[in-house]
C-alpha cells in the first residue's frame, strides 16, 4: 500500500502530540520554497511519492546565494534562480514538497537518523527493530541504496549523549512511544497497513523530529547489524502477514 507523503504528514499534524514533532512541510510552490529559505538555512524537496532516499533535492541558503544539489551535482544561483534550478532536477510527473532542513547530529562524520521498524501481523503493532542509519560520506541522505549503512542504534546514541544513559534511553522511550501513535493514527485511516517504518531525526541539541513514515519499508539496514535478532523477527513477522493476509 503506497500513500503519498503529503496525507501522512496531514494526518500526523492532527494528533496534538505528534505535531510539536513534525517539521514544516509544505506543497512545492516557487513562494513556499522561498519563503521557507528565508526561515531557514536548508530544505529538502521531495518526490510526494518517492522512496528510498530517490529525487531529493536540498536547497542550502549559503551568505549570498543558494546551493541546490541533488545526489553529486549541485548548482550555485541566485534566489531569482533558485526554482528554475530545482525544476531542472524534477521529474515532471511526480508532484512534489518542501519540507524544512534538520540540523542532523552526526556519526563517525557522517549524519545519521533512525529507522523504527514497525509490524502488526496479529491485532496490535510491534516494534521488531530499531537501527541508526549512517550516510555515506558526504551525502545529505541516510537511504540503503545512497550508501546508507545500519549501525547499533544504542552504540550511535550513546556517542551522541557522550555515554549519558538516562538521555539514551529517554530518547528510545520517546520514539517507542511516538512510533506506537503514529502506527495507531495512520491505522484509522488506512486498515490495511501492517507494516511501518518510521524514521526520526536527532539534531545536533538532542531535539527529536519525525522525519516520515514509510508504508513500504525496507529491512535490508538490519542485516548490517552483528546481532540478527532484530532481522530474524521482522523476516519472521513478513512470513506471518503474508500467510494471513495475501
Amino acid at each position: 500500500m503506497t500513500i503519498g507523503k503529503m496525507m501522512k504528514h496531514k494526518e500526523m499534524m492532527k494528533h496534538p502530540e505528534l505535531r510539536q514533532y513534525l517539521p514544516e512541510t509544505l506543497w512545492l510552490t516557487p513562494l513556499g520554497a522561498l519563503q521557507m529559505l528565508r526561515s531557514h538555512s536548508s530544505v529538502f524537496i521531495k518526490p510526494n511519492h518517492g522512496s528510498g532516499g530517490v529525487g531529493i533535492i536540498r536547497v542550502k541558503r549559503k551568505r549570498n546565494h543558494y546551493e541546490v544539489r541533488y545526489g553529486q551535482k549541485h548548482k550555485y544561483v541566485s534566489s531569482d534562480s533558485v526554482y528554475k534550478a530545482i525544476q531542472s532536477y524534477q521529474k515532471p510527473s511526480q508532484r512534489y514538497l518542501v519540507q524544512r532542513g534538520l540540523r542532523l547530529a552526526e556519526y563517525n562524520g557522517s549524519i545519521f537518523d533512525i529507522r523504527v521498524y514497525m509490524q502488526k501481523p496479529y491485532s496490535k503493532w510491534t516494534i521488531s527493530g530499531m537501527v541508526a542509519r549512517v550516510a555515506a560520506p558526504n551525502r545529505y541522505v541516510t537511504n540503503y541504496r545512497k550508501g546508507g549503512h545500519g549501525e547499533p542504534l544504542n552504540k550511535v546514541l550513546s556517542n551522541l549523549f557522550k555515554n549519558n544513559k538516562r538521555k539514551v534511553n529517554d530518547s528510545l522511550n520517546r520514539m517507542t512511544k511516538l512510533s506506537s501513535i503514529i502506527a495507531e493514527t495512520l491505522n484509522k485511516r488506512h486498515s490495511g497497513i501492517r507494516e511501518l517504518g518510521i524514521d526520526f531525526g536527532i539534531e545536533k541539541n538532542g531535539r527529536l523530529w519525525i522525519i516520515e513514515a514509510n508504508t513500504r519499508p525496507g529491512h535490508k539496514l538490519f542485516t548490517h547489524l552483528p546481532d540478527k535478532t532484530m532481522l530474524l523477527k521482522i523476516r519472521k513477522n513478513k512470513q506471518l502477514i503474508r500467510k494471513l493476509y495475501y
